[in-house]
């Protein structure tokens, strides 16, 4: 394999970098549109926290492929695991349009969730292994711009036709498909890039960077509730169930205009100075929208798109700092517990969040939010203190 030198991207690099690119924004479209019809379909059948128990079950299944990806990267190769992840997806999303209802719903949302942490650790592994520390914010951000697309086009998509719920559906999983022969032309690359990870190491490898991971769970736990049941956060603050739609979609549009500057602002200025930034836009958004049933639907709309992408920033972050910190198997592990973290806080967040809406009203939830950012950002200023290999080259 061509390693990457220190200033660039081998070409066997850029050949699979750009085949999980493509692949990962054809993942994006199809779940950017799932997640938030999964909110209006169910919105009639339940109350919030049990919506929120629904979307819960995506977490659940992202952290059984945490516990499998190993394994089957051992047995089958990275590139294989991928593509076993993608055709779960497509075939979940194609059986919900046959079987709606609450449970069935849930369950198929953990076959869902355990196929996409079958693509995403193999990706987000590939992703650091082929890309040099001076260049590694810039490539992350493009990455997570290109998963934001699908995420941004989505919501709209679900505003305009969420009657259509079954037909969506089946759309979902076709375009979810289409990412297969993406995949597929990486698979040898990928087999030869990530070395198989070990499941027993994933706490250690939590322990060494717990501050990192900490900002993965605060964005990761944001973002999943956002998709999930911002739009029946939406009603509770006066809004239409529609208008919520179009502001995941907002928040997401935050997410993929943020993340570019994000990244070269990573890459140009350092992780923690990112950190400090994201965290402390992030609480303002938060605590700003304690005011939302006194602001317009654009003032809102502004706020989410601030918020989309300072809170996702500290995604990128997290994911830069552990490949700045391990490589070889370590990284396909720690990247396994990065994917390990995010599953956890999908899962408790949306519970977690329609609980706290139920009980002490969307104020509790917007504040609660505000201190949690704010506590991330004091810790950020006072003890974070990550190496900054790209501004150690600067100095050398």
């Amino acid at each position: 394999m061509d390693s990457p030198s220190p200033k660039s991207i081998s070409t066997t690099g850029r050949r699979a970098v750009a085949s999980v690119l493509v692949g990962i924004g054809i993942y994006g479209l199809a779940m950017g549109t799932s997640y938030p019809l999964f909110g209006v379909m169910l919105h009639d059948e339940a109350t919030t926290a049990w919506n929120g128990l629904n979307a819960s079950a995506t977490g659940l299944g992202l952290l059984l492929g945490v516990l499998v990806v190993p394994s089957a990267c051992r047995t089958v190769g990275a590139g294989r695991t991928t593509l076993i992840g993608v055709a779960a997806m497509a075939t979940a999303l194609a059986f919900m349009a046959a079987f709606p209802d609450f449970w069935t719903v849930f369950a198929l949302r953990i076959l869902l969730g355990f196929g996409a942490n079958l693509m995403f650790v193999v990706a987000e592994t590939a992703l650091n292994v082929f890309t040099p520390p001076r260049l590694r914010g810039r490539v992350l951000g493009l990455y997570a711009t290109v998963l934001a697309i699908g995420f941004v086009l989505g919501p709209a998509v679900v505003a305009l036709f969420a009657q259509e719920a079954a037909l969506l559906l089946v759309a979902c999983a076709a375009v979810c498909a289409l990412g297969l022969p993406f995949f597929a032309s990486a698979v040898s690359d990928l087999n030869r890039a990530v070395e198989p990870g070990s499941a027993a190491a994933m706490l250690p490898a939590i322990r060494a960077m717990p501050l990192a991971f900490g900002f993965l769970f605060i964005a990761s736990a944001v973002d999943a509730v956002m998709v999930s049941i911002l739009p029946t956060i939406a009603v509770a603050q006066g809004f239409s169930l529609s208008d919520g739609a179009w502001l995941v979609a907002i928040f997401h549009v935050g997410l993929l205009l943020g993340q570019p500057v994000i990244g070269d602002w990573l890459d140009r200025r350092g992780r923690r100075s990112g950190v400090v930034l994201c965290a402390g836009l992030s609480s303002i958004c938060a605590a700003v929208m304690l005011a939302a049933p006194l602001l317009t639907l654009w003032q809102v709309a502004l706020i989410m798109l601030i918020w989309g992408g300072s809170n996702f920033g500290l995604y990128t972050a997290a994911l830069a700092l552990i490949g700045d910190r391990f490589s070889g198997s370590p990284l396909a592990t720690a990247t396994a517990a990065f994917a390990g973290v995010y599953a956890v806080a999908s899962s408790t967040a949306p519970i977690l969040a329609g609980a706290i809406i139920d009980w002490i009203h969307v104020n509790g939830f917007y504040g609660g939010l505000a201190v949690l950012y704010g506590a991330a950002l004091a810790v950020a200023v006072t003890v974070f203190r990550p190496a900054e290999p790209t501004l150690a080259k600067k100095d050398t």
